[in-house]
Order: structure tokens, then sequence, then C-alpha cells
């Protein structure tokens, strides 16, 4: 921190950017005049003007930190991601959604300020840079789309797209220290803990009162009660993507297991793959169960372990017993019937919805246009071919809106983790990293997968989370390089 000095214009930006530190006496000169302020309003105006100005010098340091401190900034974003149904479960029309926004671009503000003030551009060199800003500019492109039904569900849709994106930078910026990475990973495993454990007891004692209260309103019973059982949903509020988000945990949790030492943490890692494993089955996700096996064989690959290589036949051939036995078992039926997909009637139905609709992106390279299709396309372009088409897959959706052409776009995000990530990482020495990549690498895999079945990446709240997944991949293997290049410069100066 510095004191106020030099130059007004220096002081200016210095308090602005939040690193200038005021001095004593000039505290003391402005707390002993609010007082004097607060107690002038209290006596003309009454106690709810002073709580409204009480509110404000509380909310300021909040909005200070979202815009100058990208740390406290994704610890809301996290808890959002996590918790932002909750609110909506007790009361209608909070606007979450709003302070989100605010939070992510409040924050992205602040860093570009910093960026422009320190002449200090790296944090946008990273592996991921140039796919995050082609896919964001594709999507920005399709303003102009001539054969966009709607520029209002563009702009709708344009929101949460690229603002999401942008979390990857937040966080990568934010986590520049092994500590603060190791921090954020595990407080990503605590919250998951305490979510499973919530979907744990939606399923073995039932709903909250005020949850069911909120389903039977909303009448999204078919979502979450099938077959006589009640679906958990946790603290995330979807079977779906709560099932998913289990699942990728529990498996980033085995990994984690296998490198970091210590009783309490390897005790605490335990605790994290029984509970999200156990929610991940009590969510009847089908496409959770996706992300064991498909975790498990590119987690081997990576490991480059050949008497890991065994274990692959034995996990098929486990998975195969699994898929075939007789059971009345209500989880595992539905195990099985992620393998009789060609026997499920929605199944059936997607699979004809792409077949009629690949002639159609064939013909047009950009897409329909943001919107033009699910919810947003029935809103504003009502009546149209693909208002009317249900996507039901992340990479159909797309295809349609964005074209051939963004798919190629959207494609090469994963590829750059996937593929580039994988290479970076048998570059690595340190255990700890390459646990924490390995078990990111090998959890956003399935997420590929899975989009083929329905939209991951595209669905709140792994919009959010699968772009600080990302973040956490570069910033383990930037840490990992920059402690071999500090132990090639020691080798050196001792020679």
């Amino acid at each position: 921190m510095v004191d106020f000095g030099s130059s007004v214009g220096t002081r200016i930006g210095r308090a602005i950017s939040g690193e200038a530190r005021m001095q004593v006496a000039w505290q003391w000169v402005i707390a002993i005049a609010f007082t004097f302020l607060l107690a002038k309003v209290i006596a003309v105006v009454g106690l709810i003007a002073a709580a409204g100005i009480i509110g404000f010098f509380i909310l300021a340091p909040i909005v200070a930190s979202i815009l100058w401190n990208r740390e406290v900034a994704i610890y809301l974003v996290l808890l959002l991601a996590f918790f932002i149904s909750v609110p909506n479960r007790l009361v209608e029309g909070v606007p979450m959604g709003i302070a989100l926004d605010v939070l992510i671009v409040g924050s992205m503000i602040g860093l570009l300020y910093k960026c422009i003030l320190d002449n200090d551009w790296r944090l946008f060199t990273t592996p991921m840079t140039v796919a995050i800003l082609l896919w964001a500019g594709m999507n920005l492109f399709e303003v102009v789309n001539p054969g966009a039904a709607s520029r209002a569900a563009w702009f709708y849709v344009i929101r949460p797209a690229v603002e999401y994106m942008m979390l990857f930078f937040l966080t990568y910026s934010a986590l520049d220290t092994p500590k603060k990475l190791n921090r954020f990973l595990f407080i990503i495993l605590g919250l998951s803990i305490f979510s499973a454990c919530w979907g744990i007891k939606q399923t073995t004692s039932g709903y909250f009162q005020w949850e069911l209260n909120y389903v039977m309103s909303h009448d999204i019973v078919h979502l979450v009660f099938n077959y006589g059982r009640w679906r958990a949903i946790g603290s995330i509020g979807s079977p779906s993507q709560f099932g998913m988000i289990m699942a990728f945990v529990s498996m980033l949790s085995i990994a984690l297991f296998t490198a970091y030492k210590g009783w309490v943490v390897r005790s605490f890692l335990l605790v994290s793959i029984i509970t999200t494993l156990l929610a991940m089955v009590y969510s009847g996700t089908r496409t959770a169960y996706i992300i064991v096996p498909v975790f498990y064989f590119v987690w081997v690959i990576l490991s480059r372990n050949k008497k890991l290589y065994f274990s692959i036949l034995f996990a098929a051939g486990l998975m195969t017993l699994v898929a075939t036995m007789p059971t009345n078992n209500y989880h595992i039926q539905r195990i099985q019937s992620m393998f009789k997909g060609s026997e499920d009637a929605s199944y059936q139905t997607r699979d004809r919805n792409r077949k009629l609709i690949m002639p159609w992106i064939a013909a047009h390279p950009i897409g329909g246009g943001l919107g033009s299709t699910g919810v947003w396309g029935q809103r504003f372009s009502p009546g149209t071919f693909l208002a009317n088409f249900p996507p039901d897959s992340g990479l159909v959706r797309v295809s349609v809106e964005l074209g051939w052409i963004g798919l190629l776009f959207f494609l090469n995000v994963y590829y750059n983790v996937l593929v580039k990530g994988s290479l970076l990482y048998w570059k690595m020495k340190n255990a700890k990293y390459k646990s924490i990549v390995a078990g990111m690498i090998a959890g956003i895999s399935p997420l590929l997968i899975a989009e083929w079945g329905q939209e991951v990446v595209g669905v709140f709240p792994l919009s959010l989370l699968f772009w600080m997944f990302v973040a956490i991949v570069f910033r383990a293997i930037y840490f990992d390089q920059q402690e071999q290049l500090q132990i090639n410069q020691n080798i050196s100066q001792q020679a």
C-alpha cells in the first residue's frame, strides 16, 4: 500500500484503483465529520434516512472490493453458483441474476482498469485467451446475422454468454498465488459437500416444506419426482446440474486424494468423495453416470502408468456387469437405462430431431442467431421453424444458433483445455499441481460427451463453474512452470 502523495492525478488514480491508503489524520477528520452529519440527519429526517446512510457506507466497501479485489468477487460468484436458487425458492422475484451481472461486469471493469493503469496485460496471454476471444467474438458477431429472426433475443442471450466467459480471466487473475489456488479449490469442495448433504437429506427424509411449496407452485414435479422417488437437487435447484456437479467433484476429489498428504486433508477428501458420489446417485441424473467411467479412462491415460491400463479392462467388465445384471434396485436401473438409449422414447425423439436439423445446419454456416431456439425463440420469434425446434443438446443448440462455424469455435475451447492442457500436464513435475490438472481435465472431458445429449456449459451453474475450472487448470500449470524455472535457475547459479 502507498500513501497519498505525489501529484493530484497519481493520488486520484491510486485511490480509484484501491491501492492508496489515506493518512491517519484525514481518517479522523472524515470519521468525526461523518458522525456529526449522521447526528444532524437523525435530528432532522429521522432514523430511516440515517439507516440508509449507514447502509450505503456498508455497501460501498463491498462494491469497492468487487471492483478491485478479484478474489472477493470470485468467491461471491461461487456462492451464487451454489446457492442462487435458494432465495428464489424462498421469495419470488429476487433479482439474483442482476446481482451476478453486477459482480462479473464490475470486477471485469476493475481488472481492465488496473491493466491500463499498470500497463500490464500479461494476464491476457494465457493458452486459453485466443480460444475464448474467438468464441466470444463469434457470439458478438451474431448481432449482424442476416438470418436472425430477432435482435432482442441476441441481447438477452449475449449477456450471460460472453459475460460468463470473463470469469476465466477474473479467476485466473485472483488466484495469483499457490495458497489462493488451494484455498479456492477446497472451498469448492466444501460447498459441494454441503450441497451434497442437502441433497442426501432431500432423498432420505424429504424436501423442506418451503422447497416443496416452490416445486408444487411451479409445476416442476415431473423433474424432481420419478417412479415414486424424489430426486436430489441440493442447493443447486436442478437435478441434472446437481448430479453432474456432484459427479465432477467426487472424481476430482479422488484425483486430489492421490497426491495430497496429511490425515486432516485426506479425511476431508474422503468425505468429499463419499458424500458427493452418494448425492450423484440420489440425483437420478443419467448423464452424471457418464462422467465416472470417462473420467477414469482419461485419468488413466493422463497418468501414463502402464500398470493402470489393465484396470481399464477391469472397469469395463464391471460396467458391463452393472449394465446387464437383473435387479430391482431403482438406482441401478437408472444406470442401466443409460445403456438402453435406443429403447427410450425421449432419446428416439431427440435422435429424429437431430437428423431433421442436420441439412439445415449444413446450409447455414453462421446459424439462425442467438436465442433463435428454445425458450428465447418461443418468446421473441414464435411461429418460426427454429423457435419450434427443441435443441435438447448443447452441441446441437450451438450448431443451430451459431452455425457449424460457431460449433468449430466452441469445440476449439474444449480442444485447448483437453489437448493443450494434457500436453502441458505431461511436462509438469509437482505432484499436487499435477493432481489438480489431471482431475480437472479428466472431469471436463466427459462434459463434452454430455453436450451431445443435453446442454452442459450453457446451463447455470455449470455455465459459471466451467470457466472457473478452466482457470484453475492453467493456473496450476503456470505455478508448476514457475517452480521448475526457479529450480533450474538455482541449479545454474550453483553450477
